[in-house]
């Protein structure tokens, strides 16, 4: 009775720890498993669907360099993924061929174990602007933090670099690799993905000093704990998905796009009207630009563009470029004092709202001034309910600047002045 108490005690405190990516974005976890997980760990018997002989055989057949053990931990989510989360497990199968390609590159590139782009459909569900409750963001969900202080990435309210494929797969082969380096064993640097490397150690030195992921199990995190058989299990469930009756039916087809490198402040309404492409298309192709616009701060930002229209817009760059640089928002320049420098005013700014007890969603989407529709695509909600502490984002309309926002500050600074020197002019009359 006493283990089971310290039991789901541990459960309890372990789901406030944090790390670099904890209370990231974990498609198929929830509390009933956490319940089912510890029904489990207390001996409880396992009625399993799938030849538990099966199970390993295979995993064994896929072992490379990261040790795929079979356990019944391990295959109780392999049958969360073929049963329970069947429809999880079709979305990404749907969804790999877009990402996958450049996690191999990079993977390559860094000398790591090609089945790590695994990881990534546990991390964030291959969405690509997924962003947890702890504010976790992107498909390696990087905190800002860590993505702005360890891989010099741009996280503000104009660029979110965590949001950038490419960019953030770099960074997480690079993190992936130094924590590999510092712990020697893969299953601890994959805990330490998750959960960070101190909270690794710590459960390390709880546990009496084991250095492997199943010596320390029971010192971790209940969301770590289940982790590293996550991994395992959607490992499986990529290669013998087929064996589970689950396929995918709509594959999701990336747009071919281009690349050009930017710098200083560009309107990207004017980039897409000229070259003759949306702008919902260019926000789909760069999910990493959070504003209508880039900021005069803006140093080599690379932005997409459909491949369809990139011939039109190589033969008119210079006429569609000049004509996006120019800020719409500025005064006219005999007005404007040239000591005086002001970040251009954003078309919309983005926000969040953390949802509080007991609210629904069209209370929320009253409160913010949008339509229910509207905050379910921003957020990605698919049902109709809202938990406490959840993160929501929405975007508003920025107030136009007041150092530029009339002409007639400018007027009345030149009458003032005017009537000075009429002042100035009595007095010397009257002294003669």
């Amino acid at each position: 009775m006493w283990n089971r108490i310290i039991l789901l005690f541990c459960l309890f405190i372990s789901s406030f720890s944090f790390g670099q990516v904890t209370g990231a974005y974990q498609p198929a976890y929830d509390l009933v498993q956490i319940d089912s997980l510890a029904k489990v760990e207390q001996g409880g018997p396992p009625v399993f669907s799938i030849d538990p002989g099966l199970i390993q055989e295979r995993l064994k057949k896929l072992e490379n360099e990261i040790p795929l053990n079979y356990n019944i931990i391990t295959h109780q989510f392999v049958e969360i993924f073929a049963f329970r989360k069947a429809s999880f497990t079709q979305r990404m199968l749907e969804r790999k061929d877009i990402y996958f390609p450049l996690y191999e590159k990079y993977l390559k590139k860094y000398g790591l174990p090609d089945e790590l782009k695994y990881l990534s459909l546990i991390e964030s569900g291959l969405e690509n602007k997924a962003i947890s409750n702890k504010g976790a963001g992107g498909l390696w969900q990087f905190m800002p933090y860590t993505a702005r202080g360890d891989f010099g990435m741009r996280v503000d309210q104009y660029i979110d670099e965590r949001f950038d494929a490419e960019r953030a797969t770099d960074a997480a082969c690079q993190y992936l690799k130094r924590l590999h380096k510092t712990f020697g064993d893969w299953h601890l640097a994959l805990a330490a993905y998750n959960t960070g490397p101190s909270n690794v150690k710590r459960a390390m030195r709880r546990c009496g000093g084991a250095n492997d992921f199943w010596g320390i199990y029971a010192c971790l995190p209940a969301q770590t704990r289940a982790y590293v058989p996550q991994f395992i299990a959607i490992t499986y469930m990529m290669n013998f998905h087929w064996d589970h009756s689950i396929q995918p039916e709509n594959w999701v087809i990336d747009i071919p796009k281009d690349s050009i490198l930017v710098s200083g402040y560009l309107n990207l309404n004017t980039l897409t009207r000229l070259t003759g492409f949306s702008l919902d298309t260019l926000k789909r192709i760069n999910p990493h630009l959070i504003s209508h616009f880039l900021p005069k701060n803006a140093n080599k930002v690379k932005v997409h563009i459909p491949k369809s229209h990139f011939a039109y817009f190589e033969q008119n760059r210079s006429r569609i470029l000049d004509s996006a640089r120019v800020d719409l928002s500025a005064p006219d320049s005999a007005e404007i004092d040239t000591n005086e420098t002001e970040e251009p005013t954003p078309v919309a700014q983005r926000h969040t709202y953390r949802v509080k007890r007991g609210e629904t969603l069209s209370g929320v989407a009253r409160k913010l001034g949008l339509s229910v529709s509207e905050l379910k695509r921003l957020n990605r909600i698919k049902g109709t309910k809202l938990q406490k502490g959840q993160t929501l984002v929405y975007f508003k309309l920025a107030k136009a600047s007041k150092k530029y926002s009339k002409r007639s500050s400018f007027k009345k600074r030149k009458k003032t002045s005017r009537k000075k020197k009429k002042t100035k002019s009595k007095k010397r009359r009257k002294r003669r």
